[in-house]
């Protein structure tokens, strides 16, 4: 009977993926007042994206976000901010998922199908969690955002892997 081991590198990287999870979970677990960046914050740190996206208007979950609509400039830079936030995080959480959790499947395109799937469902999930918590509002736009950040994620791992093997290949 074959037993399965991890290797060194999948370790880390199933641990980074937990990492994520746990910062995940940390954040959906904040009110949106304990997460909400206090005036002059955005100024003093964020300025470059202030400058980028001050003039963005933006259809996302049935309504238009801009700088009239969202408080000024600065409530629009916290918007994109915090979906950014969302993209970013279930990027890395795809990557790390799929890298640390390749080997395990014997037909190779389902792991990148069964990691996005599991990042989809902890998404939800942490929808789920936001939802239990006071002054939040759960958004399946968000779900298909940070499912779009997985897949996102999963494709670049693809992509370098594959080019990887195609540079093996010619210095062969």
């Amino acid at each position: 009977m074959n037993k399965f081991h991890f290797t060194k590198k999948e370790k880390i990287y199933l641990i980074l993926a937990l990492l994520v999870l746990i910062g995940l979970f940390i954040s959906s677990s904040m009110t949106y007042h304990e997460q909400e960046m206090k005036p002059g914050f955005i100024d003093t740190h964020f300025k470059f994206v202030e400058r980028i996206v001050g003039n963005w208007n933006i259809y996302y979950g049935g309504r238009w976000h801009n700088s009239q609509m969202d408080g000024g400039v600065a409530g629009m830079t916290q918007f994109v901010l915090r979906k950014f936030a969302h993209f970013s995080s279930y990027f890395l959480l795809g990557m790390f998922g799929y890298l640390g959790l390749k080997r395990i499947f014997r037909i190779s395109w389902i792991a990148p199908i069964a990691a996005w799937l599991a990042s989809i469902g902890l998404a939800a999930f942490d929808e789920y969690h936001q939802y239990l918590t006071g002054d939040r509002t759960p958004s399946v736009h968000d779900v298909i955002l940070d499912g779009a950040g997985a897949f996102c994620g999963i494709i670049v791992c693809l992509l370098i892997i594959w080019i990887r093997k195609e540079i093996k290949k010619k210095t062969v």
